[in-house]
This record gives C-alpha cells, structure tokens and sequence, in this order.
C-alpha cells in the first residue's frame, strides 16, 4: 500500500517545494526591465542553470529516449552532436551583440533594424512559438504523471492542472527572477536524476558494456550502412539535423536568457558552457533509450518505451523519474511563459499605443494578465492534441522561417529596411505554406530550413534589386 502511493507523495512534495520556492522569491518589480530580464547581474553559472532548464524540456526527453530507441543512429548524431554543434555555434554569434544587448526581446532587436512591422509580426510569431511550447510541456506533464502514478487519466489531468496554475501563479508575480530560480531548482532535480535513470536501465540489461556495444553493432538502425539510405525517411532526418543545426536565435525563450547577461562576452561564455553540458546531459538521455532497446529487444512501440522504464525501477525511483519529467516541463513552460507574456506587453501592446510611451506600471499589468491567458490557452490546447513530434516541428515552422533570417543578418551587421524585411518574412511564411501543402503532406519531408534560406535569399534580393536609403547595407 504504501509503494502505491509513493510516488504521489514525492509528486506532491516537489510541486509544493516549486511553490514555495517560487513564492519565496517573487518580489514586487519596481520597473518592467526587472520583471523581463532582472538586472543584469546573475552569475555565469545561473545564466548557465536557467538556459539548460529552459533548452532541455519534458517534451525533449520524451522525444529523444524514444526517438534514440525508435531510430538509432540518425537521431543520436542529430541529437547529440548535432544540437552541441549548434548551441557551440550560437556562443560564436555572441560577440557580435553588443549593439542589442539593452534590449528585452527579439521582437525590439529586429524593430531596432527593421521598423515597427517587421517587429509586431516577430512578436506575433514569438508568441504563437511559445504557446506551442508551453502546450508541448503541459502534455509531457499530463504523460509523466500518467505511467509514474498510479492514477486515472481524469486525475492525471487535475494533477497537471494544479502543476500548471504553480508555474502561472510565480510566472505572473515573480517575473523573471522567479523563473530564474525555480529553474535552478528544476535544473539540479532532472540532472541528479537522468543519470541514476540511465544507471537503472543499464543494470536491467544484465550485459557490459562492451557486450551492449558489440549488441548494437548488430542492429541494423545502429551500424553506418543505415545513414547512407537515400530516401524520404533518410531526406526528413536530414531536414531535422538541418533544422537543429540552426542557432536560436529565432526562440524567443532563448533570447531573453541573452538579454539577461551582463554583457556579450557573458552571453558567448554562458553558451559555450552550455553546449558542453548540454553533450553531457543529452548522452545520458540517449543512454536510456539504448539500454532499453538492449534491454526490453526492439518488439517494444516506441509508446511503450515509458511504460518499460516504470515496471523496472523501484516505486521510490518511479516517483523520481516522474519529479523529473514535470521538472523539464516545468522550467521550459515557465520561461516561455515569462517571454511571451514580456513581448505581449512590450512588443505588441505597447507599440499600438497612440498616446504617449506608457508607463511600466500598465506594462506589468498587461504582462501579468497575458501570462495568465497564455498559460490557460496552452492547458485547454494540450488536452486537445498530443502529438508531441507534429508540436515539435510547429514549433519550427512558426520561428525558423519568419523570424530566424532577419534576426540572424541583423546580428552579422545587415541593416536593412522594413520592405526589406516583410518581403522576406512574407516569402519565408509562404513558402512554408506552399511546403507543407505539396511536399511535406506527401514526403514528410520539414521544410522549415529551406523556408528560412528562402526568406533569407528574399531578403538579400529586395536589398540589391531596390532602390535603398543611405545607411542601408552591411555596417559591419
């Protein structure tokens, strides 16, 4: 009886500890900027902490444990030293920001180069990002709570809800700097546990090492010969790597954790760390979907993956796995929602104004009720779409093909007007619709890459071919 309800009770005394931590430190912000990127003084290490918790989400550790049992090879080098690669990547763009760093989102970044419209549609489609986000999280939280406690689907749900209002409640009072810290928290939970998770599976093999790797060499998802496969499975895994090779600079979330350091060369520091850790952690996540193919054989639906990892841990460790999951939910959603709710307010709201600038008190009020919006919009949408994977890759579609190419000749020191930039934010969002109309609905094939290079391309050719004001051009 009392393993029956273990694993509730260690659910229930971590979401009351986040609620507590996040009470604890949310404070009453005495401007806007405190409440959207804190004041500019965390420590490397922190900015470290909050971007893992925000780049590795509950969703992201669903996808990959299945995707590395489900696809071998592919996606361990997609996942692994792709996504490394890119955040390495990202660290290099860094130096190049001193000229943005007093920003608050990537909405006021292009709006700083390209006008008022290039800027509203950024934030338009920065909020429509992060409700898929955030939506992505709330199902992963609904799918932890589900195969870790032993509860029905209609209690799951409330368990979830609950969850959710805690990351709302500190999100809308605590600003950033309640998300910053409840994201430690989170961060320190789901990195203690991955690893002992990927330990517990390895002993469920019963095999070395060196047997499990001469076992995979046997396996045909696991030797070269299956990356070299010319067809549509193989074109779509090569349209994710080159999705994931992408930096963020299109993820809003992402962003915001750039204008909260100190200075450029913290931002290039924070990230550089980040892709290191970010190898650690993502290894130890595909470690467990290969033990688990190891283990349980390949007759196991990559759905039933979870399901094998709670019938062999003990009760106590299903609670821990469970903590975990909602941790990755958490610290992801929760950011998000700080983001979005700061772009609503600062990006969207504010520039409509006709009357004077406003003052940051009706800014943290708008801010405030957009939080709580957002988060309800994204709880009602989770309950009524689970596709993790099509989420995932709509996630791509809103940020890569609009708002990626514009941000990214910004920073490389492209100036450049708002026709410009419209013609290359509509030929990016067109070209994404025309994709996934002929070519995606009959291949599978993600087009966000090359919607991105399109929208890039548009970009240059309006510059060139049109006549531009002086000043226009590449400053740098």
């Amino acid at each position: 009886m009392i393993s029956l309800y273990l694993p509730f009770v260690i659910v229930g005394a971590f979401l009351l500890l986040t609620l507590v931590v996040g009470i604890s430190f949310s404070r009453k912000d005495t401007s806007f900027r405190e409440y959207a990127v804190g004041h500019k003084q965390f420590a490397t290490a922190t900015l470290v902490a909050t971007v893992l918790a925000t780049a590795y989400s509950g969703g992201g550790l669903i996808r990959n444990v299945q995707y590395s049992y489900k696809c071998g090879l592919c996606w361990i080098i997609i996942a692994l030293f792709v996504n490394s690669f890119s955040i390495w990547l990202f660290s290099r763009l860094m130096v190049r920001m001193p000229l943005f760093m007093h920003n608050l989102s990537i909405a006021e970044t292009i709006g700083n180069v390209y006008g008022k419209y290039p800027r509203m549609i950024t934030a338009l489609v920065a909020v429509g990002s992060s409700i898929m986000s955030i939506t992505i999280q709330i199902i992963a939280m609904v799918h932890a709570v589900s195969i870790c406690v032993a509860l029905d689907g209609l209690n799951a749900r409330i368990i979830t809800i609950f969850a959710s209002f805690i990351l709302i409640f500190y999100s809308i009072f605590g600003g950033v700097r309640a998300v910053t810290i409840t994201d430690i928290l989170q961060f320190i939970t789901f990195t203690v546990i991955i690893p002992f998770l990927a330990w517990l599976m390895f002993r469920q093999t019963g095999k070395s090492m060196v047997d499990i790797v001469a076992f995979l060499g046997t396996q045909e998802r696991f030797q070269l010969s299956s990356l070299f496969h010319f067809d549509t499975k193989c074109l779509s895994m090569v349209g994710m790597a080159l999705c994931v090779l992408v930096p963020d600079i299109g993820a809003p979330e992402i962003m915001q954790r750039v204008y909260m350091a100190a200075d450029p060369n913290q931002a290039k520091n924070t990230f550089l760390y980040v892709s290191f850790f970010s190898f650690l952690i993502t290894g130890f996540i595909l470690l467990i979907g290969l033990f688990i193919f190891v283990g349980g054989g390949s007759a196991l639906r990559s759905t039933d993956v979870w399901y094998y990892i709670t019938t062999h841990v003990p009760p106590i460790f299903k609670g821990a796995f469970c903590i975990s999951l909602l941790a990755m939910a958490m610290s992801t959603a929760d950011s998000c929602l700080n983001t979005s709710a700061v772009i609503v307010s600062h990006d969207i709201w504010a520039p409509l104004q006709k009357a004077k600038k406003m003052d940051d008190l009706r800014k943290l009020k708008i801010a405030r009720w957009a939080t709580l919006i957002i988060g309800l919009s994204s709880m009602f949408l989770a309950f009524y779409y689970q596709d993790l994977f099509s989420l995932f890759m709509l996630v791509f579609s809103f940020s890569l093909p609009v708002i990626t190419a514009p941000a990214l000749l910004a920073i490389l020191g492209f100036r450049g007007t708002s026709r410009t930039a419209l013609i290359g934010m509509a030929t990016g969002a067109m070209t994404m619709l025309v994709w996934n109309k002929w070519i995606q609905a009959k291949t599978g094939i993600d087009g966000a890459f090359v919607c991105m290079l399109a929208n890039g391309l548009a970009m240059m050719a309006a510059h060139y071919l049109f006549k531009q004001p002086e000043g226009a051009g590449w400053s740098r």
